[in-house]
């Protein structure tokens, strides 16, 4: 069982201030849980916490289904600072590489008997690593999909019945009726069938959640400061060297690249595009909390309070120090 304590909550709550100053105390090393922040080139509109002068020291490369990724760590305020700056931003960061990627760094920072700390509002992410799902190392096969892309839910659901009766079962009904769940399903159930090797999805994690929130009138406040930051320091030149990316990459559907894009063809004032980018980061924001209600076992706190940050501290430390 590995320890591993998470930071976690809404964008701009204080996340990485909050792990920065727990990192120091328990002696920790922080890995990036954010679906934008592993893509270089995005540093400005992802909001990554690189301070003045901290170069990229490379560590190691990962491989993952046959594709090295150089891992790099910042210096950030003394403490390392891992998943940086990975994936390009011409590429896709599944769950199922962050997870490859998360998982060599926590082997790695428990090697050298510090405490992996994950600092993020990626939720899918963060879960992906606590609870990898079962075929999450199950490779694609494009072949099958394309054929069973031509069949009706109802063939579908017949197929995976045959292959895997116990599966169909536990399949909730709207799974049992979405053609993306069941193809993958039968997916999964016909690499099992031809591969007896089971799959690891790496160490049994032993999770402690800290979750960091605003009230609503004060998140909206700094969201639009922070977007007013970014606009100041360099986000339009980091947006116009996306322009030739293909439009369904997940790195180009960046929050605030398109409101950017429509001021710098003319679409849109300055302030236009900054007020839909604030918006766009308020309903981003609304929904991680939708995610994160579900979860029943992360500790909140106010991030506005006074000395919120001392309570955090004595609840990780006595998680710390009777684990």
């Amino acid at each position: 069982m590995t320890d591993v304590l998470i930071i976690t909550g809404a964008t701009a709550t204080g996340k990485t201030d909050c792990a920065v100053r727990l990192a120091k105390q328990y002696n920790g090393e922080l890995i990036s849980a954010d679906s934008r922040q592993v893509y270089t080139g995005l540093d400005v509109i992802s909001g990554k916490d690189i301070p003045a002068g901290s170069p990229a020291v490379f560590q190691y490369e990962v491989m993952f289904r046959g594709i090295g990724y150089r891992l790099v760590t910042y210096d950030l305020y003394g403490i390392p600072i891992w998943l940086y700056d990975v994936v390009p931003p011409t590429e896709q960061c599944s769950i199922a590489l962050y997870q490859c990627l998360a998982g060599a760094v926590i082997a790695d920072v428990v090697s050298r008997g510090k405490l992996p700390i994950f600092v993020g509002g990626a939720g899918l992410y963060i879960d992906a690593v606590v609870h990898p799902p079962e075929t999450m190392h199950i490779p694609v096969d494009a072949d099958l999909r394309k054929r069973l892309a031509m069949l009706p839910v109802s063939h579908l659901q017949e197929e995976l019945v045959l292959l895997d009766t116990d599966r169909f079962t536990r399949m909730n009904n709207s799974d049992k009726q979405n053609p993306r769940r069941l193809v993958r399903a039968i997916e999964a159930a016909l690499w099992k069938k031809n591969n007896t090797t089971p799959v690891s999805n790496g160490p049994e994690i032993n999770a402690y959640w800290v979750g960091l929130r605003l009230p609503s009138e004060k998140l909206s406040v700094r969201i639009e400061k922070r977007v007013r930051d970014r606009w100041q320091h360099g986000v339009l030149d980091e947006v116009k060297s996306l322009t030739d990316f293909t439009q369904s990459l997940p790195s180009v559907s960046t929050l605030g690249i398109v409101p950017i894009r429509e001021f710098l063809a003319g679409e849109r004032t300055e302030e236009e595009a900054i007020q839909v980018w604030v918006k766009h980061e308020v309903a981003y924001a609304k929904r991680q909390m939708v995610w994160f209600a579900k979860k029943r076992d992360i500790h909140w706190f106010d991030s506005s309070e006074a000395g919120y940050h001392d309570k955090v501290e004595k609840l990780v430390g006595e998680w710390y120090t009777t684990r």
